[in-house]
């Protein structure tokens, strides 16, 4: 089995996941078959999400986007890249909403605090909005509790979500570079005509026109007619252009959406509708479509993370339970929050995609990959795999989420696996062997790095306005 915070050599790693994918295997062969027109009630054990942050301002400020467009844009409550208040209160509903779905399944109780060693949370240190969003889910799943994400300590980088960059798992520029034209099918140029009609809709928004970046042979040209390109860099190889372009621009209008910018700066009036805006997110789904879920791409980025989801999945639980700061291996439920390029990541490991409807970005803010480890009542183990998310309309309008109003859910179904699934549950040797055929053989189960949590690091020193007195040793 594989231990969610420990590294693993290689060589011990696949005989342990082999022999234990064959001893389920036994028991999955061995179960007796549902009778005809009997329900399964499957018992949820565990749960593991790894969700997307919340809503952020742009990552450019209205001074350097100024040339992209003819009319200004709008500023935002927070510095660039920065949560704002209403995405931290957005994710504090999904945690609401999360502790009511755990406590009527039984796995915590509905009021209290939960027990020590039943939860956790990990974030991504890259940036402060992540483990900002790690605490905003607390506050709604144990509010008044003493439950603190978890990270890396900045600045060093965690290989659990950066594994190229750390070295932890290598990746070979021309393969990259071959994965992402094949996934274009037929090349960059054939990629973008296929969103063709959203960039015609996004310069005649933008209305500007720029003398560089063109496709060869046109002197000027806007974003529908920038060129494409890839280039290569510690992170692997990166597309440049107009799908990146295209793709920033969409997500900004996105966000002025969900922060609940007036109807008239949302896109300056022409997007202020889920009718209008969802076509101009199309660019942004394809982008992260070629850059991040090719199975190449996706199992030398997501290797590391998919082990320790799946070591998670598997884990039974700790007696006694484990401490505050090993996150990883709280057990009942476990949260990772990472950001976009992470739910691509980790979809193209396990060959799964989605459509979200009522929500046009396939990985939006607050966006979850929800893991759900169940017991059949033979004993046998079973994972249903979905997409936990808030709509356009819920997110617009800051609606309160319990279960009676629930986020969407869209469940994704483990290739292979459509004539043993129990209520959109795959057995659990399967959803093994479905992780196996993903990884990258080479990269290891990154290392846990020492852990600190919001409440004791220093070196985010602008997070005290949303967490209050939190900051305090």
């Amino acid at each position: 089995m594989i231990d969610p915070d420990l590294p693993t050599a290689r060589p011990r790693l696949v005989t342990a996941l082999t022999m234990f994918a064959l001893s389920q295997l036994i028991v999955l062969t061995a179960a007796a078959a549902p009778s005809a027109g009997k329900p399964v009630t499957l018992q949820l054990e565990k749960s593991v999400l790894l969700m997307r942050h919340g809503v952020r301002a742009p990552t450019q400020s209205p001074e350097e986007l100024a040339q992209s467009s003819r009319r200004p844009w709008p500023q935002w409550p927070v510095a660039k890249g920065e949560l704002t208040e209403r995405g931290a209160a957005l994710v504090t509903v999904l945690g609401r909403y999360h502790r009511q779905h755990l406590a009527a399944a039984g796995l915590l109780p509905a009021e209290g605090c939960p027990a020590a060693g039943s939860i956790g949370v990990w974030a991504d240190n890259s940036a402060k909005r992540i483990a900002l969003s790690g605490q905003a889910l607390l506050d709604g799943l144990a509010p008044g509790c003493d439950f603190k994400p978890y990270f890396a300590p900045p600045p060093g980088v965690d290989p659990l979500f950066q594994p190229v960059e750390t070295g932890t798992c290598p990746i070979d520029h021309d393969k990259a570079r071959a994965a992402i034209l094949d996934a274009a099918g037929g090349g960059l140029g054939a990629a973008a005509a296929s969103v063709r009609p959203a960039l015609l809709k996004m310069q005649g928004i933008l209305d500007v026109r720029s003398n560089a970046g063109c496709e060869v042979g046109v002197s000027s040209c806007g974003i529908d007619g920038f060129a494409n390109r890839l280039e290569t860099g510690p992170e692997g190889v990166r597309l440049e252009g107009g799908l990146k372009a295209a793709t920033t621009v969409g997500e900004n209008f996105l966000l002025e959406y969900l922060q609940g910018f007036a109807d008239k700066d949302v896109a300056w009036g022409d997007a202020a509708t889920p009718e209008t805006l969802a076509p101009l997110l199309a660019p942004r789904n394809l982008y992260l479509k070629l850059t991040r879920r090719p199975a190449y791409i996706a199992s030398r980025n997501g290797t590391t993370l998919a082990k320790t989801v799946l070591a998670i999945l598997e884990a039974e639980a700790a007696n006694p339970p484990a401490a505050a700061d090993t996150p990883l291996r709280a057990n009942q439920w476990v949260a990772i929050i990472g950001r976009d390029i992470h739910l691509a990541t980790l979809g193209g490991v396990l060959g799964l995609d989605w459509t979200l409807p009522g929500q046009p970005d396939a990985h939006a803010p607050g966006v979850a990959l929800r893991f759900e480890r169940l017991r059949h009542p033979n004993g046998q183990r079973y994972i249903r795999t979905s997409v936990v998310y808030q709509t356009l309309t819920q997110l617009r309008t800051e609606a309160a989420l319990d279960l009676a109003h629930p986020p969407a859910t869209v469940v994704l179904h483990i290739p292979g696996c459509a004539q043993d699934e129990i209520d959109g549950a795959c057995p659990l040797p399967k959803v093994h062997a479905r992780f196996l055929e993903g990884f990258a053989p080479d990269c290891p189960q990154a290392a846990r790095p020492r852990a600190v949590s919001l409440r004791r690091e220093r070196s985010l020193p602008d997070v005290a306005p949303l967490l209050g007195t939190r900051m305090t040793p």
